[in-house]
């Protein structure tokens, strides 16, 4: 007699062993129905399309082995069709299970894979499997159930979008049951996925933990502009991991420094201005400024970024300035500075920050007492914008709205 494998389990046995450990959801259960009973949740636990699920369904249904109707599933206000197990389909779900541990076969493998040991799912799975399983488990993001091939054993969890998504804690598990080879080889194909899709800091990410440390200082400093358009926390933990070469040290710094400012992390701004001096680096007065004017310090900020415009002639310099004189009520002053940055832009061709010289000018019109002009000012601010600065100016805009309305800058 032939031993049985793993491959030997048809569809209908594993939806049948899927849903017997659903036994507690009884027939006609209207509501908090879980996904995983609906036809797509069925889909996506046995690897298999919708199509396919919807004939072993109903070759099951017509069998006795389950049964459906309508109900409302966890966090879903309409009604969608869901199954359940029978007494009968239970029966067969249990000699089945009986089957394969007679034939050394844990039938946890046929299980989400959250919910089987690493160690039993991963000897399961064939060269192939393996390699799809491993490409999930580095991804940090969900992405399309489509970009994998279909499984031969167990299935990727995915949510009910259809996007492959397993929890952090589950392809760590996963993760350090494997050879560091290849999960350096997983993520250097998602780094690669990801720069086709136009995702620059999902890519930098992967080029990290592929170990392709020249690359990804590359990368970042190539993309500098584009990822000072979008700072936040997780890229600046990717930059502090980049170990740079001498000839990039001064750009990355600046790159670490400038993300720092945006989210007012003062440590970092301190420790990229350190390193800006050791490589004498003119910029360093920048950062200085930068951090000056995070303290408070106006005088100090703007002494700093004044001589760093009549040296760099840098539009960054001229804003800095300019805030700070708005911040010491000095309205003549912050309005020839705004004036000198948006001339400094022109020059060197990039408007990448004009939101934030519209916002200035919006400013002195308020303060001015011409609350129609801030407001058109700010509406231009708000179209120029970076997506991270349009909440606070739309904030500002629905403040100034307002027939009383009043607001502070900040």
């Amino acid at each position: 007699m032939a031993t049985l494998t793993i491959r030997d389990v048809t569809v209908k046995e594993r939806i049948l062993l899927h849903l017997s450990k659903f036994s507690n959801v009884q027939p006609g259960q209207v509501y908090n129905v879980p996904f995983d009973l609906t036809q797509d949740g069925i889909a996506v636990v046995t690897g298999i399309t919708r199509a396919h699920a919807s004939l072993d369904l109903k070759r099951l249904m017509d069998q006795g082995m389950i049964t459906n109707w309508q109900a409302h599933q966890k966090g879903v206000r309409s009604k969608r069709l869901v199954y359940s197990i029978t007494s009968a389909g239970m029966k067969r779900a249990e000699t089945i299970s009986e089957k394969l541990t007679a034939a050394g076969i844990d039938p946890e493998v046929f299980l989400d894979m959250k919910k089987c040991t690493p160690e039993i799912k991963w000897n399961a799975l064939d060269e192939n499997d393996r390699e799809t399983f491993g490409r999930a488990c580095v991804l940090r993001v969900p992405i399309p159930r489509e970009v994998f091939p279909p499984t031969k054993v167990g299935t990727l969890p995915a949510d009910v979008c259809g996007n492959v998504m397993i929890p952090p804690e589950t392809a760590k598990d996963y993760l350090e049951k494997i050879p560091a080879a290849e999960v350096i080889k997983w993520h250097g194909w998602a780094a690669d996925w990801w720069l086709e899709q136009g995702n620059l800091q999902e890519r930098l990410y992967h080029l990290i933990r592929a170990g392709r440390n020249l690359e990804s200082v590359k990368f970042a400093v190539r993309h500098s502009d584009e990822f000072m358009s979008n700072p936040n926390e997780d890229l600046l933990d990717l930059l502090a991991q980049l170990n740079p070469p001498e000839a990039y040290l001064e750009d990355l710094a600046w790159l670490r420094s400038q993300v720092a400012v945006s989210c007012l992390d003062r440590r970092v701004a301190d420790e990229c201005a350190r390193i800006l001096h050791k490589l004498k680096s003119p910029l360093e007065r920048v950062v200085g400024a930068q951090i000056q004017l995070m303290h408070g310090n106006y005088k100090n900020a703007y002494e700093l970024a004044e001589n760093s415009y009549l040296d760099l002639h840098l539009p960054v310099c001229a804003v800095i300035v300019a805030k700070s004189c708005l911040a010491m009520g000095d309205l003549k002053g912050a309005d020839g500075f705004a004036v000198m940055a948006c001339d400094a832009m022109h020059e060197i061709g990039d408007a990448k920050d004009i939101d934030e010289i519209l916002k200035i000018r919006a400013e002195i019109a308020y303060r001015q007492g011409h609350k129609d002009e801030a407001l058109a000012l700010l509406g231009k601010a708000n179209a120029a914008a970076p997506p991270y600065r349009q909440k606070v100016l739309q904030n500002l805009i629905s403040a100034l709205s307002e027939p009383m309305g009043e607001i502070t800058f900040g």
